[in-house]
């Protein structure tokens, strides 16, 4: 017997077994994992994703969708697709970007919010189109805390959130209480189906942001969370709902916010047993979100991610307080053009972008341009056009 030919298939066969967080994940999804592995490593592609970008946008808005009080900058109508049209099985045919480039972005991102009957009807049928067009769908929650019932936001609430962390997790006073919002969750997931009745793959992105400070779920805030109890958060809630209620169409995101080097990236680190996507939250907002800030991260979370045999990803970006409408190519010169500064910086899967939203007064938040905005043309010619990017129109199949 060859004992090396025998060790390298056991080491071939590990490296498999912990690439994958779900070993019993339903075959879309590990296609799906591995299709994104192989994006990941291609230095040619980076897939452009955008939050809800057929649930809210900013302009074409027109019936039957809901428009009322959103319209703003001289007539133009924003939108939302409500719960009406999902129930009706309308068609999802606005997105702003859609409305720009002629295709819609590769990846949409939903979110679980409170898990209300009205959301979870909206984001299961957006879900299903956009998977039907071969879109990757990425999910995100902004669950209110559940020791207080009140915002995600710790500014926002005015309850008790002292040790959240800890008194939702085993042992603690609401556990239960936080296993009945995992029971939810599971159900979400599991009936998020396609026509045929079988389970949509998504890339599960919780806990975002947690080494930052405004979320129940992070650190350096008045819930005085620790980073060993986020870790045990982590991995309780991916145990949960693959082992205990059997979730199997899901794959698991880590996704900090700006960390100083990979040491402070890694202080809440599950381990990769409960990981298959490393990414990274950047948004520019001031002097010290600079491009050499975002090179310096995306190069280290590619790093860290390639080490482990785990998918890269910038899970979030943009300009904060709609910088859009002052830097008209922001999405070449800050992002696109940092991306191709090095080999590793383009090793990335995709890149995400936070949804239009307009909410009345004449009021939009805004991270990507719409049809007839100041910054569209820089926006369709310098990275909708450039080959790097990837949207709906240009993906292959990534399910089968």
């Amino acid at each position: 017997m060859n004992f090396g030919v025998v060790l390298v298939v056991i080491v071939a066969l590990v490296t498999v077994t912990i690439a994958q967080v779900d070993q019993y994940a339903t075959q879309e999804t590990k296609i799906l994992y591995q299709r994104l592995k192989q994006m990941a490593r291609d230095e040619t592609k980076i897939m452009f994703g955008q939050q809800q970008f057929s649930v809210l946008g900013a302009e074409g808005g027109h019936s039957p969708y809901l428009t009322k009080t959103l319209v703003h900058d001289n007539g133009i109508h924003g939108w939302i697709f409500g719960d009406k049209q999902a129930r009706q099985h309308s068609p999802d045919d606005l997105c702003d970007v859609k409305r720009m480039t002629g295709s819609n972005p590769a990846m949409l991102g939903l979110d679980m919010h409170d898990l209300d009957y009205k959301g979870n009807i909206t984001s299961h049928w957006v879900g299903r189109l956009a998977y039907e067009r071969g879109e990757v769908i990425t999910v995100s929650m902004h669950h209110s805390n559940t020791v207080t019932g009140n915002s995600p936001w710790v500014k926002k609430d005015n309850g008790n959130v002292v040790k959240t962390v800890q008194r939702i997790l085993p042992g603690g006073d609401h556990h239960e209480n936080f296993k009945q919002i995992l029971d939810q969750m599971a159900a979400w997931a599991n009936s998020f189906t396609d026509s045929n009745g079988k389970p949509i793959p998504a890339i599960f992105r919780f806990l975002h942001e947690l080494n930052g400070g405004w979320f129940w779920w992070g650190l350096h805030n008045k819930a005085q969370n620790t980073e060993h109890e986020l870790i045990e958060l982590y991995r309780y809630m991916v145990k949960y709902l693959r082992d205990q209620k059997g979730v199997h169409n899901f794959l698991y995101a880590y996704s900090p916010d700006k960390f100083s080097d990979k040491t402070d990236y890694l202080k809440t680190y599950p381990g990769d047993d409960y990981v298959d996507v490393l990414g990274m939250d950047y948004y520019y907002s001031g002097s010290s979100s600079t491009k050499a800030n975002f090179q310096r991260m995306v190069k280290d979370v590619v790093e860290m991610a390639e080490e482990r045999g785990k998918v890269s990803a910038v899970t979030e970006t943009g300009y904060m307080n709609n910088g859009i409408d002052k830097i008209p190519n922001f999405w070449q010169d800050d992002i696109l053009d940092v991306l191709k500064t090095e080999p590793t910086t383009k090793r990335i899967a995709y890149v995400l972008a936070w949804a239009n939203h307009c909410s009345g007064n004449g009021h939009c938040q805004l991270w990507v341009p719409f049809k007839g905005h100041p910054a569209e043309n820089d926006f369709v010619n310098n990275f909708y056009n450039d080959s790097l990017t990837v949207f709906s129109s240009d993906l292959t199949d990534m399910y089968h």
